[in-house]
């Protein structure tokens, strides 16, 4: 009986995988407005690069299973993902922490309802065309992610790391505007993590793949749909590696932007780069079991008063007396937002564990978890929907766009307080233990949050 024992533990510490994936164009029709820029003037009548969604399917013997899907967009939003999880669980019998929905943020591309409000759309019109391609990407979502799992296929899977160096932090030219005379910290990371998934006869499979950087080299002056340097990242993979699927991971990229920048050919050079550094990555082939675990939090907005939000709502801003204008509705509605939902998920395929985090995440989260679990984590942002920046307390005490100022383009109340960096790095701890991972040298859970003086 023992030897049956020791068998059956065998087979469950290193499970077979398989996996599926598949793809849609989501590119919309133009002309239509794109998001992330509040300076563009009129909508974009032409296609640079085609958008796209992909899906990757895995399980294992042991019963593990996840589906990761990437898309060519700034963010996915809680009304989109909800209604493609509530489809894919009836049909399919997954759980809610087994679909993972990571947006590579680029900024041009179209609006997902309920949305981010940088855009100077807006009317009947433009509300008509958004619900109309909301509603289309819930059925592509949908149809996707069955495709994805009716293909399954024996397969390895294997991961390492390299590095870009295109990304730099972009706070220094703004700390230097709103804080002149100061030093601040400036961090970077330039690491690439890879997943290569390689069928049983050796060929290539899919390539995962992240960056922590801003899709923003195409600038507000750019009137183009495209999916900037992830996207032809993207292509570039799968033109030098045919029948290969290429997926971009968004990393914790909130403060991070690419130098140079502001062109069509600049965003190719970047994405070429990215991509070349990716398929040269030295790997080590995973063993072990699929996990998959959601931690559940919520994130409390600082307080503010009815007279800042009079004072907003009549700023020559437009987005913030937008924002202005809502929270005064809100609060005659007793229906003002004291705090959001924050769903972690990890996800850990044999050594290699990801920490999916909502919002735009800055980078100082990924050197907190570098320096706690080393090359075994890779954290992940812009995760399932956008609830606004995620600053450290650093970021927060320094002040500025990513610290809260830019929670207006979100719709947020404002700020999150004080309490953010610790209640996401405890979170995170815990989805990360769920899933069976400890620090490095630690059989314990956290080892306490961010200060200042820790983010080198």
């Amino acid at each position: 009986m023992r030897w049956l024992l020791l068998l059956a533990l065998s087979l469950t510490l290193n499970a077979e995988f398989r996996a599926g994936v598949a793809r849609v164009k989501i590119t919309p029709q133009t002309p239509v407005w794109l998001m992330g820029f509040g300076a563009r003037t009129h909508p974009a009548a032409e296609v640079g690069l085609d958008l796209y969604a992909k899906a990757l399917a895995i399980d294992d013997s042991a019963g593990g299973r996840v589906v990761v899907v990437t898309a060519d967009l700034i963010g996915f939003t809680e009304r989109s993902t909800t209604e493609v999880v509530r489809r894919v669980m009836a049909r399919h019998g997954l759980r809610r922490d087994q679909v993972v929905f990571l947006a590579s943020h680029t900024h041009s591309g179209p609006a997902v309802l309920d949305r981010m409000t940088i855009s100077q759309g807006e009317g009947p019109a433009f509300d008509r065309e958004a619900e109309t391609y909301t509603v289309g990407l819930i059925d592509q979502l949908d149809q996707l992610i069955a495709a994805a799992l009716d293909k399954l296929e024996p397969v390895t899977i294997s991961s390492g790391w390299t590095e870009a160096g295109f990304a730099f932090n972009r706070r220094t030219e703004q700390l230097a505007v709103i804080r002149p005379g100061e030093t601040f910290p400036a961090p970077v990371d330039h690491r690439v993590p890879v997943l290569r998934l390689k069928r049983k006869d050796g060929r290539d499979f899919a390539l995962l793949f992240g960056y922590a950087c801003h899709p923003t080299v195409l600038t507000g002056d750019t009137y183009e749909v495209s999916g900037d340097y992830p996207g032809y990242a993207q292509a570039s993979v799968e033109e030098a590696l045919p029948g290969v699927t290429a997926m971009f991971i968004p990393l914790s990229a909130g403060d991070q932007r690419a130098t140079p920048r502001g062109s069509r050919v600049l965003a190719q050079k970047h994405g070429k780069s990215l991509a070349e550094a990716a398929m040269s990555a030295k790997l080590t082939l995973l063993t072990g079991k699929l996990q998959t675990a959601m931690e559940e939090i919520r994130l409390p907005f600082a307080s503010h008063t009815k007279e800042a939000y009079e004072a907003e709502a009549l700023s020559s801003d437009r987005f913030a007396a937008r924002r202005g204008k809502a929270m005064l509705a809100a609060m005659a509605a007793k229906k003002m937002p004291l705090d959001t939902a924050y769903p972690i998920q990890a996800i850990r395929i044999g050594a290699i564990s990801i920490l999916a985090l909502p919002g735009e995440v800055v980078v100082d989260y990924a050197l907190h978890f570098k320096a706690k679990y080393g090359s075994r984590v890779i954290v992940a942002g812009y995760a399932n929907f956008l609830p606004g920046y995620i600053p450290t307390l650093r970021l927060q005490r320094e002040g500025g766009y990513e610290a809260g100022d830019a929670m207006m383009y979100f719709m947020q109340p404002g700020w999150f307080t004080d309490q953010v960096e610790s209640l996401v790095l405890n979170g995170s701890t815990r989805a990360l233990k769920s899933v069976g991972l400890l620090p490095s040298g630690s059989t314990s859970g956290s080892r306490g949050s961010l200060s200042p003086n820790r983010v080198r």
